[in-house]
């Protein structure tokens, strides 16, 4: 291979090693960069793509990525196109040259067989989904210095896209945030996925854009998205309107969005570092989390990285899971046995419910030989809804027995949190006096009122925006977390009802609005003012403008009208089949 000549400095070969001229004391160390060891390089991610490593040669801080093929596939398409060590070395050194802040690269290695390269430390930086996070929560400098930033980006990419490059695994993990100067600025990461093209189209600048918009959107408000991509297209100057551009992006970030989150939930019944399939005595299987990178609802879970061996142990008695003298029953009935307990995985202390699942009719017998159990069901759509940052409680295990393909017995394991049932939590502190453990002034309930109820709203869009269906939305099934002086926050629980819907139709929609307005009838604190906020945060949207709720209003009062008085005859019903002849 040529060596790129540009005005970064020189490279030269050392045997099958590339390496900067002028840094001759890395050369003494290639054959460490080549096999790194512990505790000299400290290992700071892994999948089965790479692995990046952290060590310090001389007075140089070293970040070195291991490139590995693990699959046939791999190492055959690897054969016909350049390694991705000299992809980045290549792509590195010329965005440098283009003006792009890149790091610089000290080494590589770029045969097939054994690939790896060395960059410099850029510090101090930080990761610009963590700093984001880290800046949101420091109050207004730490927002004005997101717009820096913000403006800072567009002024890259749109450099970028100018010159002809694409960066096509565009998201906040794959860019630094440099912190030495007086503003903010970013530095592109993961070049091995950076092409160059004479020409970019509209819609590939687009699509790129919307890479980004993805992994942006829960953590920017519609206004700073909107003064980026106006920022980008003065200095890219694509042509064509900021409003034409915006509905663009948000389409191809949706259809981005859709193909990102298919594709991680295709990973949930799968083997690999997140999940594990376990085969276990007396026909039971089984599915458990290795390990998440989804943190929602406070979950202590989600930072344990398990071992399938631990789980196998715990598990290899499922009926054992339900003796013990710390079992609790929360629920006994024709449908479930639910518990909660403590669970010992290795050497992590898990508080945890249990669900063992019944049937009440038995032509359900012969429906279950062709479709997966009902925890395991919840067991793939608990994570889906935490891939979309939809809180629920983590699924941690999922068990099913069969004899062929009838359905012997099935039990599903998650994470218990610590939270109140919502019915529960609004008559506590909603009282007059409040009853909950703070004791709060009649402004402040009313504050906490409209958090929790225009959060709920908001919840039940979010389930609906990405399809999902819940034919047992109630009070019962969501649970409220809140520790002052933070929001409270909605969880949503018992995923036995959830289902995918290919198109949410508007029945569908108001059916879950009904169950939920009629349900919140039961909470006497609950007035008709906060079900109305309760439909407000539902149909509000960035951009929305003016709502004319009125109509659907009426609408839902007729619904929860006619649901109300099913539910009264179904009483009836029961109350007649239950009577005892004196």
């Amino acid at each position: 291979m040529a060596l790129p000549a540009n005005d970064n400095p020189p490279l030269r070969r050392v045997g099958n090693v590339i390496v900067v001229a002028q840094n001759l004391l890395l050369e003494k160390h290639l054959a460490q960069l080549a096999h790194p060891a512990q505790p000299a390089w400290q290992k700071v991610k892994y999948n089965p793509a790479r692995t990046v490593f952290f060590g310090r040669i001389g007075d140089q801080d070293v970040y070195l990525k291991h490139f590995h093929n693990p699959s046939p596939w791999r190492r055959l398409v690897q054969r016909l196109v350049p390694s991705h060590a000299w992809s980045e070395l290549t792509n590195s050194r010329q965005l440098r040259a283009s003006g792009i802040e890149t790091p610089e690269v000290l080494a590589a290695q770029c045969n097939h067989g054994a690939e790896w390269l060395a960059t410099a430390a850029i510090a101090p930086a930080r990761q610009g989904d963590l700093w984001h996070i880290e800046q949101a929560a420091a109050g207004e400098q730490g927002r004005r210095n997101i717009t820096q930033a913000g403006l800072a980006l567009a002024e890259m990419i749109g450099k970028m896209h100018r010159a002809g490059w694409v960066q096509n695994d565009l998201h906040g993990g794959n860019i630094l945030i440099r912190t030495d100067g007086p503003h903010p600025r970013p530095v592109m990461m993961d070049l091995h996925r950076v092409r160059h093209y004479r020409r970019i189209s509209r819609r590939r600048m687009a699509a790129n854009l919307a890479q980004l918009y993805h992994d942006r959107l829960r953590l920017t408000t519609r206004t700073e998205r909107l003064r980026f991509l106006k920022h980008y297209l003065r200095v890219c100057q694509p042509g064509g309107t900021l409003r034409g551009w915006n509905n663009q992006v948000e389409l191809l970030g949706r259809r981005h969005s859709r193909r990102r989150f298919a594709s991680r939930d295709r990973r949930t019944l799968r083997q690999d570092r997140y999940f594990a399939r376990l085969k276990l005595p007396r026909l039971w299987r089984g599915h458990v989390v290795l390990a998440t990178k989804n943190r929602l609802a406070c979950s202590q879970a989600a930072g344990i990285e398990f071992k399938a061996q631990d789980w196998r142990q715990v598990l290899a008695e499922p009926e054992a899971l339900f003796r013990g003298s710390d079992v609790e029953v929360i629920k006994d009935s024709p449908s479930s046995l639910v518990i909660r307990r403590t669970l010992c995985v290795g050497p992590h202390r898990l508080r945890v419910v249990i669900k063992r699942a019944r049937r009440k009719q038995r032509w359900k017998w012969v429906l279950d030989c062709f479709r997966p159990s009902r925890p395991v069901r919840a067991f793939e759509l608990g994570h889906a809804l935490l891939t979309r940052r939809i809180p629920t409680a983590l699924p941690l295990a999922a068990l099913e027995r069969r004899w062929g393909p009838h359905l012997m017995d099935a039990i599903l394991i998650c994470e218990a949190l610590d939270a109140t049932a919502m019915n529960k939590f609004l008559d506590s502190h909603l009282a007059r006096p409040p009853r909950g453990e703070i004791a709060l002034s009649v402004p402040q309930q009313r504050r906490l009122a409209q958090q929790v109820l225009g959060r709920l709203g908001r919840l039940v869009q979010l389930l609906h925006d990405h399809n999902f269906a819940h034919r047992d939305l109630k009070a019962s099934n969501l649970l409220i977390r809140w520790t002052p002086p933070r929001e409270p926050e909605v969880v949503l629980v018992d995923l036995d009802g959830l289902s995918r819907r290919r198109f949410m139709t508007s029945r569908c929609r108001f059916q879950s609005l009904m169950r939920l307005n009629v349900s919140l009838l039961e909470c006497p604190v609950v007035n008709r003012a906060g079900r109305l906020r309760m439909l407000m945060g539902y149909l509000r949207r960035p951009g929305s403008g003016q709502i004319e709720f009125k109509v659907l209003w009426r609408v839902l009062d007729e619904w929860s009208d006619r649901k109300l008085r099913k539910q009264l005859r179904a009483r009836r019903h029961r109350q007649k089949a239950t009577r005892r002849p004196v």
